[in-house]
């Protein structure tokens, strides 16, 4: 459905880094194999305690890192918390709009 970056405290302290990237699907479209551990809506692995997914109101959003397939054809389209993006990153750039505005 679409892919995305945060910015967020959390997210910068769960991943180690300056943001996450992450993508959405709905959760009628997501599988999982494996065990995980889970605390509200967040899934971990239970031997390394990374965050692998969430599931909330019917999307699951999963870290782009943890798909086993990479590179992925997934580009992040859109940024949360940009206020919090480090200056020396550049913003997502949006896609120019259609003329006529569509």
């Amino acid at each position: 459905m679409r892919a995305g970056t945060c910015h967020c405290t959390s997210c910068r302290k769960e991943s180690g880094s300056v943001f996450t990237a992450f993508a959405v699907w709905p959760e009628s479209a997501f599988e999982t194999s494996g065990e995980t551990r889970q605390w509200e809506r967040r899934h971990f692995c239970p031997k390394c305690g990374s965050r692998l997914f969430e599931i909330d109101g019917g999307e699951a959003e999963i870290k782009i890192g943890t798909l086993d397939t990479a590179p992925t054809d997934l580009s992040p389209r859109y940024e949360l918390w940009a206020h919090r993006r480090e200056p020396w990153l550049k913003p997502i750039e949006r896609p120019a709009a259609a003329p006529g505005g569509k």
